[in-house]
């Protein structure tokens, strides 16, 4: 087959789930503003990519907005980097931005900074020749419980064309990812699937799930995943990207052309889930060598499961390295539904130095941190402040 001319290839790019204005409970003040203004660079870079790869518009899958009452400064700052976009933006309003009466993509703030622009709100009332011989189609939300039949009844309508056709949808889909079970009214991917195999759609970009996905047998449904990370790595796998998408026109005697899904990195944060088994100073050391090999730090959040059985002065030191860690990174803590640390109740760290009634106290703590239960943490953080306060005082 003749290799088609630069001219017949269409690019885009594939985006979604941006929830500009999201935010993250764990994060302090200072992060938490970082990590604002870094969702809406991951935003803006997509301008530069567009030009950098010689895509000609860009679609949004979905939840450009994290819901539809951010404050105006989300409002205004995102307007203005969707207008200042070298191509036009085609724009779907999902189940966290749906296009209801109070929507975010209808307010003045919006709608009047994007006005005359190349920016377009997928509203559902029809296809969007967005070049010549290419057309966008979207399935809106326009309420937090839309109707599961719009999709499948857009897709009985369309009739096989030669032009390039682009469906934009937002939800989950019946394929299971993760271990997580669809919901209820999630997109049938063998309806997607049999769309594309019969010539009526060339591609179907999909929003909701922050993970790049390739989904089905093929290679023309995906998910682009957030432009900048939302969760940690055991849920989200691979987020912080966007989709460059090449579709070729099919050359005579042809019934479709090849297409092919790039990623291509947008975000800058992470978020790292670690578990680790503590034992001995050494365990700790080799987890200490680990997490201080991560890079850009302040854009890493760090959540830990620790167990095992430990000292109290080891325990101390466990405590004084997540002091360090939650000051140095943009937050690190330790998950309790993962950590279990036995302090060992025949430890004499604390013992050898304090006696009377701090020393009955301190072996009271000692058998309370080794017996387990509820009240164990609890007193194993008092021991090994304890010991910190005492040991701090002896040297």
């Amino acid at each position: 087959m003749t290799t088609p001319r630069d001219g017949d290839t269409v690019r885009f790019l594939h985006s979604a789930d941006w929830q500009l204005g999201m935010t993250r409970r764990f994060l302090g003040d200072e992060s938490q503003a970082v990590y604002t203004a870094d969702r809406l660079a991951a935003v803006e870079s997509l301008g530069g990519l567009a030009t950098e790869h010689g895509a000609q518009f860009i679609v949004v899958a979905g939840d450009a907005f994290e819901d539809n009452a951010v404050p105006r400064s989300v409002v205004l700052r995102a307007a203005e980097v969707l207008a200042s976009f070298p191509v036009p933006v085609l724009v779907l309003p999902g189940n966290h931005d749906p296009l209801d009466v109070s929507s975010v993509l209808r307010c003045r703030d919006f709608s009047s900074a994007v006005e005359g622009g190349a920016v377009v709100v997928l509203d559902g009332s029809g296809p969007v020749e967005v070049l010549p011989g290419v057309e966008v189609v979207g399935i809106p939300w326009t309420s937090k419980r839309p109707d599961p039949s719009r999709l499948p009844t857009l897709l009985e309508s369309l009739e096989p064309s030669a032009a390039l056709r682009v469906l934009v949808a937002h939800g989950g889909t019946d394929e299971v990812f993760g271990g997580h079970s669809p919901s209820v009214e999630a997109i049938a991917v063998s309806a997607l699937e049999q769309a594309v195999d019969s010539g009526r759609l060339d591609y179907v970009a999909l929003g909701d799930r922050h993970s790049v996905t390739r989904v089905g047998s093929g290679e023309r449904v995906w998910f682009s995943g957030s432009p900048e990370t939302t969760d940690f790595d055991d849920v989200e796998k691979d987020s912080g990207h966007a989709l460059l998408v090449e579709l070729e026109r099919a050359l005579p005697g042809c019934r479709r052309g090849g297409s092919t899904v790039t990623p291509l990195r947008t975000g800058r944060w992470s978020f790292l889930a670690l578990n680790a088994q503590i034992d001995t100073d050494a365990d700790l050391d080799a987890l200490a060598t680990r997490i201080e090999a991560i890079e850009d730090k302040p854009r890493t959040v760090l959540k830990l499961g620790l167990t095992g059985t430990v000292g109290v002065s080891l325990r101390a030191r466990i405590d004084e390295e997540l002091d360090r860690w939650s000051a140095l990174f943009a937050c690190a803590y330790l998950r309790e539904t993962r950590t279990h640390l036995i302090v060992r109740a025949d430890d004499t760290d604390l013992t050898d130095l304090v006696d009377g009634y701090a020393g009955r106290a301190v072996a009271d703590l000692m058998e309370m941190a080794s017996a387990g239960g509820s009240e164990a943490e609890d007193a194993g953080h008092a021991l090994s402040l304890l010991y910190r306060f005492v040991d701090g005082g002896t040297r």
